[in-house]
């Protein structure tokens, strides 16, 4: 298999370019301390970000009809759920619900 300099040079630009924006923020914050409404603001980014992952996928809408529930993601949403309000842990609720889903659809 031949490697090409054009290639190579394309994927590590666009692994660069997907980089920056992930680690350019913390280079630039990194020792000043944000204004406590700020961060407050902030905190709600998460629940946010989960809030729309899991409604756009408990929700299927159809052309035409009204939108219904996903009985499976329902039941797996349930475990989600609580590991998300008892541990307030984005990972551990990302963990549980890929998890509760892989063995929904492994089991059924």
């Amino acid at each position: 298999m031949e490697i090409r300099l054009e290639l190579f040079v394309l994927f590590a630009a666009c692994g660069l370019v997907t980089l920056i924006p992930r680690i350019l923020p913390f280079l630039l914050m990194h020792g000043l301390t944000l204004p406590r409404l700020l961060t407050d603001w902030l905190s709600f980014i998460p629940v946010c970000l989960l809030s729309a992952l899991f409604f756009q996928n408990l929700l299927v809408a159809r052309n035409g009809d009204y939108p219904t529930l996903s009985l499976l993601h329902l039941v797996a949403s349930v475990p989600t759920v609580l590991v998300a309000v008892s541990s307030k842990s984005l990972s551990y609720t990302v963990i549980t619900g890929v998890l509760s889903m892989a063995l929904l659809r492994l089991f059924l």
